[in-house]
């Protein structure tokens, strides 16, 4: 019999703990590094060493193998995970049952939870089952089992978007609709395939069979029939002419048999836009004021407050070509009733530019006026700023503007800065502490904060889709499969509780899923705290997910509204490639902190990122200018993915900008961005204009932001890592070294020092 002693029994269990300890950390390390061999066996033996990795395992590791291509051994893991695991994970491995696997596989997946359902009939589940119903709807369109489809074929093409596989099964489908029904279908196809002449036939073919369908209510379809008069009509005079009559019959008494009164309305609505759109298509003064009308008209029967935004918007825009006055006074006419101002932001912008580069500093005036009726508080610093700096006004209304400028930015913003340092006042990088308190009060308040520091309900809109997007595109495929995080997990996330919430991120961060972090997080968030949100980015920026964590921090910062601490600001503002950096900017002559403005302006430090325009790497050179600088510093062989060469190819780059153009270092940014030629024809047009109004004139708007940008970011980097004044870096950009306004006016006018006195620049 062997006897076993206590301390020998107490060394065997430490043992085993190691062992299994280490075991579990090599599995960790092998599912980071995308070594998947064990995690691909998909066996009983394999899951019990996976669910010591920690919790929720299963799910994670099949993200892992999902993203990488694995989707038979990603189902296995969601699989258990959603026999096996208690909420979320249950739910979320559910979720991606839905959408891993082939149709076939996918289908399944609803249609069990589908069958589960119908033993409950909650809201919840309701909710759930709608939602399902549609998914099964794609799902089988996308294996082609049509003769299971439960909608019909009327509901698929008129009521929402029309996707290829819809657009491939159509001749099957068509079969038993209504030839109107039809006709109107073949519209929908056309516009969605860009064939809009084919579609404005189909409409007129409906039309001939019945005057009125009765399923012209539903919005998108109306959208289509506007697009396809709009863009395939052979005149634009029919098409108008068209729509004008249809608007005309929504108030004959006779409709009302077809249509309800909000049916009606929806109707109208996009006859007057769309006849509008043709009148303004057809030009000249009499077809605008035409167009005009009749967007006013749109505006009015809008029923919804994106459309009635659309209609305005379009409104100003047809009256902006006819005059300057006229458009002036419809915008002071139409502001007051604008649902969503940031909608019309780059209508003011345009303007705005066009009245500075003309000095027509009395119309700038009018425009700031009309403005205070809305919360476009960036246009209205903006206006504030460049009106103080046009050397048009007394001292003293140059010293209200300024301060209207600070009250109406934000926090480390270009504006608060450049008016902190007109003002002759201390820039503060960091918030005083009666600015959190504030902020503080606000949030406890049930307040959101915006990044002005003013305050909006909970349910504040969203820009519209309609804006512009020219954001960098990453050609990392994991980065963009990131980015496009499931509509309906991203509903799922949504509605976990805020320390469920807390442990999913926790989650994503200790299996190594990096890139899912900060799109994720926006999707649980105002569940994740700020204090977190740091502590997340931390991690992401330690992995060397640079521009996440900037991100991460920047949206956490929307609702803080005191501005960010030094915590923040480091992450906001980091400092990878110190090395390289510190080298190239003592070769070329450049201040660090210029150089690292312009890296994280240009690509938010991703070595690997390529513009839509075709610039590559950390300073976004494109390759055309590359070649020249590879010549010029004979280097034969490159790749500007490469950290260091494509520093050294951006520093050499930009003290060349600064040389050419007399050390003028804004200017030289603007050429770095827009080209130097550009740049030379803004300066000869604009010769009396100093750079910091130059800036506010400047024909391109990404130009414009740029220059902000790199300004901004180059007063925090030079206070905060290099121990520079802020003041001196904003004198270093503008070649000036004029005393500010308070010092050449307050021995002549000693109000202002007690003005100054009052403003809280923070």
């Amino acid at each position: 019999m062997v006897h076993i002693t206590f301390p020998l029994l107490f060394l065997c269990l430490i043992t085993i703990s190691s062992c299994a300890a280490d075991n579990t950390a090599a599995l960790l390390h092998d599912l980071k590094t995308g070594h998947y061999d064990f995690f691909l066996q998909t066996d009983n033996a394999a899951y019990r060493s996976i669910k010591k990795m920690g919790r929720g395992s299963a799910y994670y590791v099949g993200l892992h193998l999902k993203r990488a291509g694995h989707t038979a051994a990603a189902r296995f893991y969601f699989v258990l995970g959603e026999k096996l695991y208690e909420s979320p994970f249950n739910a979320l491995c559910r979720e991606q049952l839905y959408q891993t696997g082939n149709s076939a596989e996918c289908l399944t997946s609803v249609q069990t939870r589908l069958a589960q359902l119908e033993k409950q009939d909650d809201s919840a589940a309701l909710t759930e089952k709608e939602r399902l119903t549609a998914l099964r709807t794609r799902l089988l369109l996308t294996a082609k089992s049509y003769t299971e489809l439960s909608a019909a074929p009327k509901q698929l093409y008129f009521a929402g978007a029309i996707t290829q596989p819809l657009a491939e099964v159509f001749p099957q489908l068509s079969v038993a609709m209504k030839p109107v029904d039809r006709s109107l279908a073949v519209c929908r196809i056309s516009v969605f395939e860009k064939r809009y002449q084919e579609a404005w036939i189909a409409v007129q073919a409906a039309f001939a069979v019945d005057a009125l369908p009765a399923a012209l209510a539903a919005p998108m379809l109306l959208s289509d029939i506007g697009k396809a008069g709009l863009y395939g009509a052979a005149s634009p005079a029919e098409a108008a002419a068209f729509f004008e009559s249809l608007a005309g019959k929504m108030q004959q008494r006779s409709v009302n048999e077809i249509l309800s009164e909000v049916e009606q309305q929806c109707v109208r609505f996009y006859a007057l836009f769309y006849a509008a759109r043709c009148r303004g298509k057809l030009g000249g003064a009499d077809q605008r004021r035409q167009a005009a009308q009749l967007f006013l008209q749109a505006a009015a029967a809008a029923d919804t407050d994106a459309d009635e935004d659309s209609a305005l918007w379009y409104y100003l825009d047809t009256v902006r070509q006819l005059s300057l006055r006229q458009y002036l006074a419809a915008l002071t006419d139409t502001a007051a009733r604008w649902k969503n101002p940031s909608w019309y932001a780059d209508l003011v912008q345009a303007l705005r530019v066009q009245l500075t580069a003309a000095k027509d500093w009395e119309k700038l005036r009018q425009l700031y006026t009309a403005l205070g009726k809305t919360t476009l508080s960036k246009q209205r610093a903006a206006l504030a700023y460049t009106l103080a700096q046009s050397g048009e006004l007394s001292p003293q209304e140059a010293a209200r503007f300024l301060q209207d400028a600070v009250s109406l930015s934000a926090s480390l913003s270009y504006y608060r800065i450049m008016t902190s340092y007109r003002l002759g006042k201390t820039i503060q990088l960091l918030p005083t502490e009666a600015a959190r308190t504030s902020a503080a009060a606000k949030r406890s308040a049930g307040e959101q904060i915006q990044p002005n520091g003013q305050t909006s309900s909970p349910t504040t809109e969203s820009a519209p889709s309609r804006t512009r997007n020219t954001a960098l595109k990453n050609t990392a495929s994991a980065q963009s499969a990131a980015r496009n995080t499931d509509v309906d997990t991203q509903k799922q996330l949504a509605s976990l509780s805020p320390q469920d919430a807390q442990g999913y991120i926790e989650g994503l961060l200790h299996f190594g899923l990096y890139a899912l972090v900060y799109p994720q997080v926006t999707a649980v968030y105002p569940s994740i705290s700020a204090e977190n949100a740091v502590l997340f980015a931390s991690a992401l920026q330690q992995a060397g997910f640079y521009a996440d964590s900037i991100r991460l921090v920047s949206f956490s910062l929307r609702n803080q509204g005191a501005g960010a601490n030094e915590v923040q600001l480091r992450l906001l503002y980091p400092q990878p490639y110190r090395d390289i950096v510190a080298k190239y900017a003592e070769i070329y002559q450049l201040p660090e902190y210029l150089l690292y403005a312009v890296i994280r302006s240009e690509s938010f430090f991703q070595a690997e990122i390529v513009s839509g325009a075709g610039a590559v790497g950390l300073t976004q050179l494109m390759p055309a200018t590359a070649a020249d600088i590879a010549k010029k510093l004979k280097i034969s062989n490159y790749s500007l993915t490469d950290p260091e060469l494509n520093i050294r190819f951006g520093a050499y780059y930009l003290a060349e900008m600064i040389r050419r153009l007399d050390k003028r270092i804004l200017p030289a940014c603007f050429a770095y961005n827009a080209g130097i030629s550009r740049v030379r024809n803004w300066l000869q047009r604009n010769r009396d204009l100093p750079d910091d109004l130059l800036l506010e004139s400047l024909d391109y708007a990404e130009t414009r932001d740029y220059g902000r940008k790199i300004l901004s970011a180059a007063v925090v980097y030079g206070a905060l890592y290099y121990n520079e004044q802020p003041e001196d870096i904003i004198k270093f950009f503008l070649s000036e070294k004029n005393k500010s306004l308070s010092e050449k006016c307050v021995n002549e006018h000693p109000w202002i020092s007690r003005l100054e006195a009052v403003c809280q620049i923070v």
